[in-house]
């Protein structure tokens, strides 16, 4: 059992190491237990375990396995006399065509279900805009939070959302606080999110967590769609420089959980997401002894994670696990029994959203992977897609729109879709060569990881200044003309400024082309019609100077 640090009559206890369950006797200490999600994707129906086998995955047991799950939990804890909350940050209904196809109606049905006591919206919620997001809030059982959300026609919290709840336990009141991550707008099409406007998180959390306290919560929990960094040690120390220079450096993903922690004092547990990383124990902030949590993505993990409230003193002071050094557990078919009910209602509602899903198109002969910087194969393959379906003279687009890998084997609509699961459509502009150099050091500056290109040849020089690390050397086999007006085919989610692409919004209206085409349709024609696997290589298209 964990202890954190805190003052307890008199004496300290310690972060580290593990203590007797006994030291925490139920007539002395509240056992509250969390089960937590995010970036579930919609990922609710059973699937194959290739990211810890490709050859001979296991079965993920998905949304059925997670209500018996939950289902035992509260067994036990009704044993115990204890509660349990279950909690997710965000993210969940799009991305499988279980969530998406159904409009999250599924997912809804699977968490009702399963019992959850709070989601906070994240930014993959508004991909099918406002009306979606706020039938999904009235057909859910419980709230939608999201305390920086703001509605611009009434300068209020939209209806539909809720800043925080009040939970009480036994006489201790637990308020759970939700935030959105800022950044959505840059993440959403602007039709999804007009008339909203996003608060920053750090200030939002300084303004609730007084006010909250001063309604008598004696433990506040903040669910984030906000992220927790791969490296939490090192952004920790980039964290305390940027703390001593009274600046936090601003970044794309908008403020990570560390910073939001150590700025903001009296948050006891934070639940994080958006990054799809998990972390089996949770990182403590130093100062303000913070706890964070994050799951991985997908529907493949919960965690879990007991804590002890002390009943006279109402202070936090220890928390554990299920499985010892571990918050996060694997729905494997083989360890969790599925519930009879939630799994006929999750298949019904699969083999609806997937007819024709698994009808065999080609036959790949190797697999086709992807990357989250420089050139893979997979990326390479859906810009070529992009030009020779469209015409156009260069393709960009972003590695964050790549989802998954093919595998090699038969090749269905199902696969494709979990490629490029979010229905984007092909815009094609109209511009001069400079505009596309411009746009290409755009994704150079700084640390930006850059992009997947098709039609164009360059070369990146990041030793030198940013504005002058691009060259390029020739656009569809011709030598590189600044002057010249070519076609540029990107997704209509890039066509409308996101992810750093913002200067496609100044482009006028007469230069742009709706083409109407699905990147995953081309993308599929490329494959099939085009012997696109044979076609795609990783040559030189993108070259960076190291």
């Amino acid at each position: 059992m964990k202890k954190l640090f805190t003052a307890l009559f008199g004496f300290i206890i310690i972060q580290g190491g593990f203590l007797n369950a006994q030291r925490y006797p139920a007539e002395t200490y509240e056992k509250i237990t969390i089960i937590f999600t995010n970036d579930i994707h919609g990922g609710i129906d059973r699937t194959e375990a290739r990211f810890m086998n490709p050859e001979f995955p296991p079965l993920i047991g998905g949304g059925a396995a997670v209500v018996h799950y939950l289902k035992e939990v509260r067994k036990e804890a009704e044993k115990e006399n204890t509660s349990v909350l279950f909690l997710d940050a965000g993210d969940f209904f799009s991305g499988r065509p279980i969530g998406t196809r159904t409009k999250g109606e599924a997912v809804i049905d699977f968490m009702n279900m399963a019992g959850y006591t709070a989601l906070t919206v994240g930014n993959h919620d508004f991909d099918l805009g406002l009306d979606v997001l706020k039938a999904r809030a009235a057909q859910a059982n419980f709230p939608f939070l999201a305390a920086n959300i703001i509605e611009d026609s009434t300068g209020n919290i939209p209806d539909y959302l809720e800043p925080y709840i009040m939970v009480d336990v036994h006489g201790i009141k637990i308020a759970i606080l939700g935030l959105a991550t800022s950044i959505t707008p840059d993440l959403s099409f602007p039709e999804h999110v007009a008339g909203l406007t996003f608060l920053p998180e750090i200030e939002t959390a300084q303004k609730w967590i007084p006010r909250l306290k001063e309604m008598g919560a004696n433990l506040i929990i903040v669910e984030t769609h906000s992220w927790t960094p791969y490296d939490r040690d090192e952004a920790y120390e980039q964290l305390l420089k940027d703390m001593k220079n009274q600046v936090i450096k601003p970044n794309k993903k908008g403020p990570n959980s560390l910073e939001i922690a150590a700025m903001v004092p009296g948050i006891d547990i934070m639940f994080s997401g958006h990054v799809h990383r998990g972390f089996y124990e949770p990182y403590v902030d130093p100062v303000n002894h913070t706890l964070i949590f994050q799951n991985y993505a997908n529907g493949t993990n919960v965690g879990h994670v007991n804590i002890y409230v002390h009943k006279e003193t109402k202070e936090l002071v220890a928390y554990d696990f299920a499985v010892d050094n571990n918050a996060l557990i694997t729905i494997l078919e083989d360890e969790f029994w599925l519930d009879a009910k939630a799994d006929s209602m999750i298949s019904a509602a699969k083999a609806k959203a997937e007819e024709g899903f698994h009808d065999v198109l080609a036959v790949l002969p190797r697999p086709l992977r992807r990357s989250s910087e420089g050139q893979s194969i997979l990326g390479n393959m859906v810009c070529d897609a992009m030009t020779t379906i469209t015409g156009a003279d260069v393709a960009f687009t972003n590695f964050g729109g790549i989802r998954a890998d093919l595998n090699a084997g038969p090749l269905t609509p199902a696969d494709l879709f979990n490629v490029l699961p979010f229905g984007n459509l092909i815009t094609i502009f109209q511009v001069p060569g400079s505009f596309i150099k411009d746009l290409i050091e755009d994704h150079v500056s700084g640390d930006s990881r850059g992009m997947l290109v098709s039609g164009i040849t360059v070369t990146v020089d990041r030793k030198k200044p940013n504005g002058e690390r691009v060259t390029i050397h020739s656009i569809q086999g011709e030598p590189f003309d600044p002057n010249k007006i070519y076609k540029l085919a990107v997704s209509d989610y890039l066509a409308a400024g996101n992810s750093g692409y913002g200067r496609l919004t100044k482009i006028p209206e007469a230069n742009r082309i709706n083409t109407g085409i699905m990147i995953r349709q081309a993308l599929q024609d490329y494959i099939i019609d085009y012997d696109g696997i044979n076609k795609t290589s990783i040559d030189n298209r993108w070259q960076e100077i190291k």
